[in-house]
């Protein structure tokens, strides 16, 4: 049961990260008034809480707790990273959009001065580090629910 669970909420965080987030909120979560940040930060979490909460509901599991433990990991885990970003990138934008980093990958860089190794190196490891505490909590949690 833990491993169907584990698997919805990967479902659910690629559902909360990759298809229902914009760019205005990517950047509205590293925003220099921490209020807003705050804010942002809230959204994006719950969104990640409703999706987790519909698909444990219609598949089976405790809706409820996974989906109040996914908003408060993710809260912490998100928040994190973007108080990490505003001190090494500057508040109020995005290092790396999505469409860069496939454009990257894909090796059709349109800034290749800003895509060079050297420079994304602290980025990757941010995402990284991001992306394995996701995966952490969310293994976490499938265990505990």
């Amino acid at each position: 049961m833990a491993l169907n669970t584990f698997f919805l909420l990967i479902a659910s965080h690629v559902l909360g990260d990759v298809v229902f987030t914009s760019y205005r909120l990517a950047v509205l979560k590293r925003n220099s008034e921490f209020s807003n940040q705050i804010l942002a930060v809230g959204f994006h979490c719950t969104v990640h809480a409703l999706f987790v909460g519909l698909l444990l509901f219609f598949f089976g599991g405790l809706w409820l707790k996974a989906a109040l433990l996914v908003f408060v990991a993710h809260f912490l885990i998100d928040f994190l990273r973007c108080r990490v970003e505003i001190k090494l990138f500057g508040p109020d934008r995005i290092y790396v959009k999505r469409s860069e980093l496939i454009a990257w990958v894909s090796g059709n860089a349109k800034d290749r001065e800003k895509m060079r190794i050297s420079r994304l190196w602290s980025w990757l490891m941010i995402h990284a580090l991001d992306q394995s505490a996701h995966l952490g909590s969310l293994y976490g949690i499938a265990l505990i629910v």
